[in-house]
This record gives C-alpha cells, sequence and structure tokens, in this order.
C-alpha cells in the first residue's frame, strides 16, 4: 500500500480532495483523521555564504487532526510527538496510546521477522486485567438438578408468566 501511495505522492492535496469529492464536514478532514509521519532522512544544516539555515520545531496549540503522531530519527534515536484533539481525547487516553505504541516497537526490536498483527502492545497487567479481572463472570449456580427441572419449578412459581414470545403466538 505505501509503496503504490508513492508512486502518487507527486498529486497535490486539494486535487486528491477534488478528485475524490469525499463527503464534507467541519467536524474532521475530508480523507483521514489520525496522521502518521516518520523523518529519517539526514538532516543537514544549509549553508550559504554569511547565512546558516537550520530546522526548527514549531510548537503548536492546536492539533490539526485527531490525532497525529510524528517520529523525527536523530542520532540513531527516535523522538516523538503526539498531537491529539482534546475534544475527542482525554489525557490518560492519549497516554496509554503512547505506551502502547511504545510497547510495539519494543515487541518489534525484539521479534523483527514477525507480522505486526502478531505482537502485543499491552503491558503484561493491562493484558491479566482485559482477560482475567474485567472477563472474570464466573457467578455461582445454586442449583445442583438438571436444566428442564429448572424451567419445571420456574414455571410452578409464576404460571400466568410469558415464557416464549413470537410474532404468531405466547405460551
Amino acid at each position: 500500500s505505501t509503496l503504490g501511495a508513492y508512486e502518487h505522492q507527486d498529486v497535490p492535496f486539494e486535487k486528491l480532495v477534488e478528485e475524490l469529492r469525499p463527503q464534507r464536514s467541519l467536524s474532521h478532514t475530508p480523507l483521514f483523521q489520525v496522521m502518521f509521519s516518520l523523518q529519517n532522512t539526514p538532516e543537514q544544516t544549509l549553508e550559504l555564504p554569511r547565512l546558516a539555515l537550520r530546522p526548527f520545531a514549531l510548537d503548536s496549540e492546536v492539533s490539526k487532526f485527531d490525532l497525529s503522531i510524528s517520529l523525527t530519527e536523530r542520532s540513531g534515536a527516535l523522538e516523538g510527538v503526539l498531537d491529539y484533539s482534546s475534544d475527542l481525547f482525554d489525557a490518560a487516553t492519549v497516554q496509554r496510546m503512547a505506551a502502547h505504541f511504545h510497547a510495539l516497537l519494543e515487541a518489534i526490536a525484539v521479534n523483527p521477522e514477525r507480522s505486526v498483527s502478531s505482537l502485543s502492545f499491552l503491558s503484561g497487567s493491562e493484558r491479566q486485567q482485559l482477560i482475567s479481572t474485567w472477563n472474570d463472570s464466573h457467578q455461582p449456580f445454586p442449583w445442583d438438578g438438571c436444566l428442564h427441572e429448572r424451567f419445571e419449578a420456574q414455571a410452578a412459581r409464576t404460571p400466568d408468566a410469558l415464557a416464549v414470545l413470537s410474532d404468531e403466538a405466547s405460551l
């Protein structure tokens, strides 16, 4: 998908929107709401006679997208910025997303041959919470008899109650 997109990277964004004619809304951008950006080209300072140009970071208080992750490779390390719409996400949710992304990157570094879909982004405690704590649906079942005996007992307690309902009839 990425290589296919690179073949058309010279198409201006406005032209793409014009051709695709997505349904427009003031609540979000027309084609995507989440952006991932990786800047891994070597940075160089442009030197001109009596003038030196170098890139600098702009701090913006407003997120342009619902969620935006920008990574820059510098000196063999990745530096990242995560911007988000505070109307959609709270700080705790975004911190959890960042921790999940960090865990996924660590899993990729340990297992580079595995597909991303087979790697976990959950910490051990989160995995335990999701699988065991929140899904603990074990309930005591105070009945030693057979299932049909439960139906018989309920029918004896409430003989006039509705038991089965369909479009044609009720019992």
